[in-house]
């Protein structure tokens, strides 16, 4: 695996809120400061109309302003075999959406092992991003410093750090923990048991 690279996932596509060129900022100054040429960022995400078009070409161009654009690619609309193999071939990936109300995405980075630097505000801070499971960042000097940090890494801690956070995500994000907390929450308002009802009783049958 390359493990050199930053990868940043959209699936809802390029949209503003999602603030990729701060990604573009924090990664300049990663590569200046670390004098890293053989770290890569790659921007996956979906196109949806010409706005999103015109928002991918400017962020091309901001990337050729910073002088980075050798250093920065861009898939868009990428099938799931591709993205599993740009994720496989990932060490950080990174979430740059202020007060985004959960974060699905960065679930999926922990699940699938990246060292996860997120936003430090909605969601993937008080919900996802836990002590020594992630990382979290919110201008540009603060995701440099914790890129920095990142790649300074020995394997071991980037072993721990990946397992601490899949156990994380297991435990408070799987389907299971999802059945149980709804479970739990509706006895507190119902007289019944939902684990009699034939598609939770299924539920624990097929674990």
């Amino acid at each position: 695996r390359v493990r050199e690279a930053v990868v940043s996932t959209q699936s809802t596509g390029f949209r503003p809120e999602k603030n990729q060129a701060l990604q573009l900022e924090a990664f300049k100054l990663f590569v200046d400061q670390s004098g890293r040429e053989d770290v890569r960022l790659t921007l996956v995400g979906g196109v949806r109309n010409d706005a999103d078009r015109a928002r991918v070409d400017d962020l091309r161009r901001q990337a050729d302003h910073l002088g980075i654009s050798h250093l920065v690619e861009f898939k868009l609309g990428v099938p799931f075999t591709e993205l599993r193999e740009i994720l496989e071939d990932s060490l950080v990936g990174l979430h740059t959406m202020w007060n985004e109300h959960f974060g699905i995405g960065v679930v999926e980075f922990m699940a699938a092992g990246l060292i996860t630097l997120a936003h430090n505000s909605g969601g993937p801070k008080m919900d996802i991003v836990v002590e020594d499971a992630g990382y979290l960042a919110a201008s540009a000097e603060e995701y440099c410093a914790q890129l920095v940090r990142i790649f300074g890494m020995t394997e071991g801690e980037l072993g721990d750090m990946r397992r601490r956070a899949r156990e994380h995500v297991r435990r408070e994000f799987s389907d299971e923990a999802f059945r149980d907390t709804f479970i739990a929450g509706c006895k507190e308002h119902l007289d019944v048991d939902l684990r009699e009802i034939e598609c939770f009783s299924d539920m624990e049958e097929e674990e």
